[in-house]
């Protein structure tokens, strides 16, 4: 709840906490999808060997030829195609895994209002007035937070691969963006804020266990409470009261039916 005029502030995280909670968030989900990169490697080694062969068919026909000077330029053109191949694998990877990084996120703190890391170091993630974040303030937080600095190292990992200045001068340009925007940071009664969290209406604050378990708790009981009142009134609403008195009449009807034909086979009167 938004905290009254003169009470006393919220506990605000500090910034290393912040960070630590960052780093947990991002190591963990690399971890967990690291086994991708046995399937990048076995498509590397799937290039170098098509490659392998291009590039063997290939000097056989100049050698035939007597194209000997042309060997080595086919040999460096083959060699190029299966460095760009291997750089563009590396940055698929690479993607793949900033998007599921994106998903771990969103998921969580929109179920949960905190991840891993965030959990780790008792920080939540809410609305100013204490709610829980709607999708979109989810999806556009975790876009600022997550993929533009995943995107900047992507471009950058390619760019050193590549050899590439504009691609370099990119992802520097996003990763200094992502690390300016996480350290503008305001303190206000609602907590410390980052620039992302202005942006997308959020705020950052501490939230003990206890704490977070009694909110649980709370969430589960209104949850129960819920439930049962649209049960009653759904049992309560006109058409389902009247299929219950036919589904009622039906089986009285079914079960003297039933007894009348249990007199006949008995020869009851």
């Amino acid at each position: 709840m938004i905290q009254p005029p003169g009470s006393p502030l919220p506990p605000h995280p500090t910034s290393a906490r912040r960070w630590g909670a960052r780093w947990i968030d991002w190591l963990v989900p690399w971890l967990v999808t690291s086994p991708l990169w046995f399937l990048t490697a076995e498509k590397i080694q799937s290039e170098a060997t098509e490659h392998g062969f291009v590039l063997a068919g290939k000097g056989i026909f100049k050698s035939l030829f007597g194209e000997w000077g042309a060997l080595g330029d086919t040999a460096g053109a083959e060699a190029g195609a299966l460095w760009g191949d291997i750089v563009l694998v590396v940055a698929l990877t690479l993607a793949v895994q900033v998007l599921l990084i994106m998903a771990y996120e969103v998921l969580l703190v929109r179920v949960w209002g905190r991840t891993l890391g965030k959990a780790a170091f008792a920080l939540t993630v809410c609305r100013a007035d204490g709610g829980r974040l709607s999708f979109g303030q989810v999806c556009a937080r975790t876009a600022i937070t997550v993929l533009i600095p995943g995107l900047g190292w992507v471009l950058l990992i390619a760019a050193v691969l590549q050899l590439s200045v504009p691609l370099m001068l990119a992802g520097v340009a996003l990763l200094i963006f992502s690390a300016v925007e996480c350290c503008l940071l305001r303190t206000s009664v609602t907590g410390k804020t980052s620039w992302h969290d202005r942006r997308t209406g959020s705020v950052v604050v501490s939230k003990t266990w206890t704490e977070q378990l009694r909110q649980a708790r709370e969430f589960q009981q209104r949850a129960l409470d819920t439930g049962m009142t649209r049960a009653r009134q759904a049992w309560q609403a006109p058409q389902v009261q009247q299929f219950s008195q036919q589904a009622q009449a039906t089986f009285h009807q079914v079960r003297e039916r039933g007894r009348q034909a249990m007199r006949r086979d008995d020869g009851s009167p």
